[in-house]
C-alpha cells in the first residue's frame, strides 16, 4: 500500500501594512501559498504588538517600513524583543539606501519592494525560513554599494572557482533553487557547496556571509 506523502507543516505570516487594499491583497495571496497561513494582517506596529501580547508568534513578519505611529524601522527590535524567532522582511516602495541599510542593522532579514510578485515573496519567506535573505537583485546591488563604504581588507579564504561563482549569485540576489537551476546541479549539491563555503569564511548563515563577503570584497 502506498503511504501518503507526510503533509507540510503550516507557516504563520503576519502583515503589517496600513493601505488596506495592498494590505488585503496581499493577505490572500499569502493565504494562497501552499503550506502559508495569514491569520492577522495589521494596519498598525501597534495594533500588531498587541496580538503578539496574547502569545501568537508569527514564522515571517512583512512589514511596512511608512506606518502611522511607530514606523516599521522603529518596530524592528519590539517585534524582536516579543518574538526573536520571528523572521521579518520589510515590504516597501522605498529603496532609499538609509532605510535598507538601518532596516537590515536592526534585524530584518529582507527587504522587498511592493512590485515583488506573490512568487517572489513567496520565494522569500522560503529563503528566510532556510537560513537565507531575501533581497530582489535591485535592492541587493543597493546593498553591494552601502557595504563597500565599510569595506574591511580582503581575506584569503581558498574559494574554489565554483564556490566563488556561488557566492556571487548569492550576493545578486538568488535562490538556493534559481541557483541550482543556473549551474545545472542539484539542491543537495549546492546545500553542499554552501557548507564548505560557510566553514571557509567561519559564518552560519546566508545573510552572514554575504555580508562578510560584501564587507571584505571577496568578488
Amino acid at each position: 500500500m502506498e503511504k501518503n506523502p507526510p503533509k507540510l507543516s503550516t507557516i504563520n505570516v503576519m502583515i503589517i501594512e496600513d493601505d488596506v487594499t495592498y494590505r488585503q491583497s496581499l493577505q490572500a495571496a499569502i493565504s494562497a501559498g501552499e503550506n502559508l497561513a495569514c491569520p492577522y494582517a495589521c494596519e498598525s506596529c501597534e495594533e500588531a504588538l498587541e496580538i503578539l501580547e496574547k502569545d501568537f508568534a508569527p514564522e515571517v513578519l512583512l512589514l511596512d517600513i511608512k506606518l502611522p505611529g511607530i514606523s516599521g524601522i522603529e518596530g524592528i527590535p519590539k517585534f524582536k524583543a516579543f518574538s526573536p524567532s520571528t523572521h521579518i522582511i520589510m515590504l516597501t516602495v522605498f529603496d532609499d539606501d538609509d532605510l535598507i541599510f538601518n532596516a537590515l542593522c536592526r534585524g530584518a532579514e529582507g527587504y522587498l519592494l511592493k512590485s515583488a510578485t506573490p512568487r517572489q515573496i513567496y520565494e522569500s519567506i522560503q529563503n528566510v525560513l532556510c537560513g537565507g535573505a531575501a533581497m530582489t537583485p535591485t535592492i541587493a546591488g543597493k546593498v553591494l554599494k552601502m557595504f563597500t563604504q565599510y569595506a574591511e581588507p580582503k581575506g584569503e579564504y581558498d574559494l574554489t572557482t565554483r564556490e566563488k561563482e556561488i557566492l556571487q549569485l548569492l550576493v545578486d540576489g538568488h535562490s538556493k533553487k534559481h541557483l541550482a537551476d543556473r549551474l545545472c546541479i542539484s539542491l543537495y549539491t549546492v546545500d553542499t557547496h554552501l557548507k564548505n563555503i560557510y566553514a571557509k569564511l567561519h559564518v552560519h548563515s546566508q545573510i552572514d556571509v554575504i555580508a562578510k563577503a560584501l564587507k571584505e570584497h571577496l568578488l
